[in-house]
């Protein structure tokens, strides 16, 4: 019987955003608590589950969470971070190899690279011969350090990320060739001096899609899987850049050699990945004029899932002045207005301020007339291509009607990638003619199938497309499109 670890820690982070994590955020959960509470769901760690069962394999789950972007965690919370990876691979017993899913672009107090820290932990208590394989994010800002202590590196080869399921059957796969005597791998990359936006980042089209062919056309039958990293963009810090990434067993010259091929590629198209973004007026008169609902306009420069506090009203304003007679519908976190919210109870109009209770230097607070049309404990279950099956929270949440704007208030952060977020409260996106969205392109996965058109807007913001926007300071300026 092989005996096989597993762990999963996911935060991608945005060191321009003004909210601080803590290990609260994540949700941890630990041994065989963390298969029950991840068994069933479409993410890297519910890959290796269902792949792992096996005749003679038992699997070891050491720890598991998930915690929305957001800025770098506290220096002592990532301290009892490392803690847990230590004390759960010393604890677990005699293992004979290791699945490891994390992010890649982690940003911790003082730790640049904290996938690399929690790497190194995990390796310091298991020793340097046991086989590692590690999963990332396509964003993932790989490292020196990331690639020297696992001996694999499996990157996601979608954007919207439909793939996290297969990504972990991949690894695990690899691991049990490894587990039956065939030759531990190793990777090798090739970091690229720039950093490029999210929205053109889709990887069934566009500049991506074209690196993707690169690579599936010119890899060499000694490089067992490839990764292309896209990078987080929000990440003010050192070793900073996009990657290309292969996994060989002993032909790194030739591995080598394809990287630079692919990154090559990669940065012929850098200007590619511009985005067209659009003045919010701009936006909501093109989605007036377009046949059929509804149009989605994304507001990616408050997007959680980048980083962003969701407390933007930007949009709210816009619609009130350029298109007051249109049927729309917004999500926005501010907790203070729920609470008010709920004092006042369903069927109450209260006169209420929402946005900018968060990002002061991005937003402002807009006060406006609402009606309350609903209040919930903000539960829901994401439902589509993407974390499929995860349970997850938006905080106490409170449906508004302000005008004809139908305005979804929550008291956290939330994911905005599936359209679930509003139907759990009762909303149907179909329904409007205009869809606002707080994600970059992921939502495009979900929205995609029946949207009339998906536009970009240009608002101010921490996760702002406008990169030469944002207070870049360890990342050189050339390094931007």
């Amino acid at each position: 019987m092989k005996r096989v670890g597993i762990a999963y820690l996911i935060q991608e982070s945005n060191t321009f955003s003004p909210l601080a994590t803590s290990l609260d955020d994540f949700g941890i959960t630990l041994g065989a608590e963390a298969v029950e509470r991840w068994q069933g769901t479409r993410t890297e760690i519910g890959g290796f589950i269902d792949a792992l069962v096996q005749p003679e394999i038992e699997t070891v789950p050491l720890f598991a969470g998930w915690a929305i972007t957001k800025g770098r965690i506290l220096r002592s919370e990532f301290e009892r971070m490392k803690k847990i990876a230590r004390t759960t691979a010393r604890t677990a017993g005699p293992l004979d190899g290791l699945l490891v899913a994390l992010h890649g672009a982690t940003c911790a107090e003082g730790v640049d690279d904290a996938t690399g820290a929690l790497l190194a932990c995990l390796r310091e208590a298991l020793g340097p011969q046991l086989p590692l394989i590690l999963t990332l994010d396509l964003h993932a800002n790989l490292t020196r350090r990331i690639c020297a202590l696992a001996d694999a590196v499996i990157g996601y080869r979608t954007y919207p990320h439909i793939d996290m399921h297969e990504t972990g059957t991949a690894a695990a796969r690899m691991l049990l060739g490894i587990l039956g005597s065939e030759p531990k791998p190793r990777t090798v990359f090739r970091k690229l001096p720039m950093v490029v936006p999210a929205e053109n980042m889709q990887t069934a089209q566009g500049p991506m899609a074209e690196v993707w062919r690169r690579g599936e056309e010119t890899r060499p039958a000694a490089v067992q899987s490839f990764s292309v990293f896209g990078v987080q963009a929000w990440l003010d810090i050192e070793e900073m850049g996009c990657a290309v990434a292969a996994v060989t067993v002993g032909a790194e010259a030739e591995a080598r050699e394809f990287c630079e091929t692919v990154a090559r590629r990669f940065e012929e198209l850098r200007h590619a990945f511009d985005v067209g973004l659009l003045a919010p007026e701009t936006a909501i008169r093109e989605a007036l004029a377009t046949d059929g609902a509804p149009v989605v306009i994304s507001e990616s420069s408050d997007s959680p899932t980048a980083g962003s506090p969701g407390d933007s009203a930007e949009m709210l304003a816009a619609l009130a002045e350029y298109a007051p007679d249109a049927n729309a519908v917004l999500w926005l976190r501010d907790e203070k207005a729920v609470e008010q919210a709920r004092v006042a109870g369903v069927g109450a109009h209260i006169r209420v301020q929402l946005g900018g209770l968060h990002d002061k230097v991005n937003r402002r607070r807009i006060e406006v007339e609402a009606g309350v049309l609903r209040l919930s404990d903000g539960r829901f279950t994401i439902r589509g291509s993407q974390y499929t099956g995860l349970e997850t929270t938006m905080g106490p949440a409170a449906v508004l009607q302000v005008g004809k704007v139908t305005v979804l208030v929550s008291s956290e952060s939330a994911n905005n990638i599936d359209p679930e977020l509003y139907r759990s409260q009762g909303i149907e996106p179909r329904d409007y003619k205009i869809v606002i969205v707080k994600s970059a392109t992921a939502f495009r996965a979900e929205y995609g199938p029946f949207a009339a058109k998906m536009l970009v807007v240009d608002t101010p913001g921490v996760s702002s497309a406008n990169l030469r926007s944002m207070p870049y300071r360890c990342v050189p300026l050339d390094y931007l499109p």
